[in-house]
């Protein structure tokens, strides 16, 4: 890497948190309202935390060499990819400043994006993989297992077949969620009314892969949300097919479970997807 930086965390303050800030920043993790201040706050601390348990990093807030060269190579691709397409963002080297942001609203405004300046996943897309054969951004949202991919509908179905051995009654909520409609739970408790229920914008949940479904069990003919020990119970039986179940979810030793979510993402986060990447399978 071109440049060196401190280990830094919470409470560290200086121009090497303000490059720690303006990188998340411009990588769209940004999401609990990071400010750009140059003081590591407890906000700073959640998004480092997230950005290392997304990169399959150790989730600990302290931003050592690992996570640096992480986050630095990261924007490095940005800026080499504009570069290489007439965006010119400078020299590359790792930092989102604002020549760097200057060329992703260029980027953005030429191809009929937001100009935010940010590398939210529409513009990431639309980056590293214009033309995608499979545009996952136009399919509608389903509640059909058949809108998964192959492999995780063959899971679900399995994992379906348990519960109902097992006395279940579960119904399917959603198994693809279009990136409309992501976008429009995004924006809930921030741009819209209501609590905030996602941090995941449209594209950057599993849902909008087909990776992903949504379940609950119902009592009666009606689901039953109250229904904390069929919610376990169902978890174990998606984790006995393979499946990840989001009950199991934690932050910071801080219990954030999803129960009715469950995913099989073949190993790929959702950055690799917009990159380009596909399941193997």
């Amino acid at each position: 890497m071109p440049i060196t930086f401190p280990v830094l965390k919470k409470y560290y303050e200086g121009p090497s948190v303000r490059i720690l800030q303006m990188n998340l920043n411009g990588l769209n993790y940004n999401y609990n309202g990071l400010q750009i201040t140059g003081v590591f706050d407890s906000l700073t601390d959640e998004v480092v935390r997230d950005f290392q348990a997304e990169n399959k990093l150790v989730s600990d807030g302290v931003v050592g060499p690992v996570t640096w060269n992480v986050l630095l190579r990261k924007v490095l691709a940005i800026q080499s990819k504009l570069n290489s397409i007439n965006f010119n963002a400078g020299s590359p080297d790792g930092v989102y400043g604002a020549r760097t942001t200057d060329a992703v609203r260029r980027f953005q405004s030429v191809n009929g994006l937001a100009m935010s300046g940010i590398v939210e996943p529409r513009t990431r897309q639309q980056l590293f993989n214009p033309n995608p054969p499979d545009d996952y951004s136009k399919i509608p949202s389903s509640t059909a297992i058949s809108a998964l991919n192959p492999y995780v509908a063959s899971l679900a179905r399995q994992f379906l077949n348990l519960c109902t051995q097992s006395g279940l009654d579960v119904t399917i909520i959603v198994t693809f969620r279009s990136w409309y409609d992501q976008d429009q739970l995004f924006a809930q408790g921030r741009t819209q009314p209501g609590a905030i229920v996602t941090d995941a914008e449209g594209g950057d949940s599993y849902h909008n892969w087909g990776l992903a479904f949504d379940c609950a069990p119902m009592t009666n003919g009606v689901i039953d949300w109250n229904a904390t020990d069929k919610f376990i119970e169902m978890g174990n039986l998606g984790q006995q097919v393979g499946l990840e179940w989001g009950g199991n979810w934690t932050t910071f030793n801080i219990s954030i479970v999803d129960m009715p979510h469950f995913q099989y993402t073949f190993g790929l986060n959702t950055e690799q997807l917009l990159n380009g990447a596909r399941p193997s399978q």
